[in-house]
Parts: structure tokens; sequence; C-alpha cells
């Protein structure tokens, strides 16, 4: 099994990298989570070194700058989701 690592993390999002290959993974509750799935039906797994592997598809997986971006985005737009709220 490939060795997956975390690269960054930023509130509840994990950058993470397998294989030369990146993705953006969600961690609450004891769970890791998919980015990819309709809302509600997303891919989750217990939060365990193995997680990324079970909630993200092999297809998913990106180039660097790709998932860098989407990563930067999602920390972003939480960020001002949680200056709205507060």
């Amino acid at each position: 099994m490939p060795k997956v690592r975390t690269v960054s993390e930023h509130g509840s999002f994990r950058l993470v990298e397998r294989d030369g290959r990146y993705a953006v993974i969600e961690a609450r509750d004891g769970q890791v989570y998919g980015l990819h799935g309709e809302a509600g039906d997303r891919p989750g797994a217990p939060d365990r070194p193995d997680a990324a592997e079970a909630v993200v598809a092999p297809g998913d997986w990106s180039a660097e700058d790709e998932a860098r971006r989407r990563f930067e985005e999602l920390t972003t737009r939480g960020e001002e989701l949680a200056r709205k709220i507060w």
C-alpha cells in the first residue's frame, strides 16, 4: 500500500501526497472525507494514516499545483465563512 503523507493542514482541510500525486481531504469529528460526491454523500473513513486511500478515488489524485490551488481556495473560503458566522 502506498504511503500517504500530510503536506499541509489548515482548519479541517488537509493537502496530502501519495507517490507524487496530491489530493485535498477534509477531517472532522474523527472522520476523513473526500471532496467528491454529492453533498451529504461524500466518501468517509475513520481518521487514520491510511484514510486518504479510502476516500480519494484513484482518478481524483492530481498534480501538486492543481491540488495546492484547490487547498488554498477551500481554506480561504472556510476562513471567510467563519468570519461571517462569528
